[in-house]
């Protein structure tokens, strides 16, 4: 009898730990038909095959996809998960996770950040003939230099991860320039108290007897 087999790595073991997993998708189709209470036929004509098909099935002679082995579940009320080595539920990486400008994943093994974060070294400029990269990702001997004392992410960063990223970029660095500003208005000193008289008001600039001169007159202009 043939079966799928299954090699699990498990968290918080040691890389080269595992543990293989025997699992006999046959028994599986007869476990669900049953609960389900179909015949071959009824089966077969449920997921659109023919009724020999779930036989071999049935006998191991043809391992099911996947998706097919999904749809059988299914039909029986049941779904096909994946655990850890605790039993805790292992959801597969987010639908909209970022992809790069052709629509591919980026490499899964590798960590991937938003390109801000990219060092002066990752070569990428502005040029008006290609897109902007939406991310950048650490090849694995710069991967595992950044790694050290922290822990990876579970996951790539989602489209919304990455603009989230940008917004809280800006807003520092508008935070900074404010603070900037703050603290160059701090520095400079206080200005003095205007104590013009009726005739500066009325000539414009300050007339030369005034004391104050907070607005000279311009030179070369009479």
């Amino acid at each position: 009898m043939s079966a799928l087999r299954a090699i699990l790595v498990f968290r918080g073991q040691e890389a080269e730990s595992h543990m293989s997993v025997q699992f006999s998708a046959d028994r599986y189709v007869v476990r669900a038909r049953r609960l389900a209470d179909l015949s071959q036929r009824e089966l077969a004509e449920r997921l659109g095959i023919s009724s020999s098909l779930v036989a071999r099935m049935e006998t191991g002679e043809v391992v099911p996809t996947t998706r097919m082995l999904s749809r059988i579940m299914g039909l029986a009320g049941l779904h096909l998960v994946v655990v850890d080595g605790s039993g805790a539920l292992v959801e597969p990486v987010p639908e909209d996770v970022a992809r790069d400008n052709a629509g591919r994943r980026y490499p899964a093994h590798l960590d991937v950040n938003p390109v801000e974060m990219a060092p002066a070294e990752y070569g990428w400029r502005p040029r008006h003939e290609r897109h902007a990269p939406k991310a950048w990702f650490q090849l694995r001997q710069e991967r595992d230099r950044r790694r050290r004392g922290q822990k990876p992410a579970p996951d790539h960063p989602t489209v919304a991860d990455l603009e989230a990223y940008r917004r809280m970029i800006v807003e520092e660095k508008m935070a900074r320039l404010r603070a900037q500003a703050a603290a160059r208005a701090a520095a400079e000193p206080p200005l003095a108290p205007c104590s013009c008289g009726l005739e500066c008001e009325e000539s414009g600039p300050c007339v030369p007897s005034c004391n104050c001169q907070c607005e000279p007159p311009v030179s070369g202009l009479g």
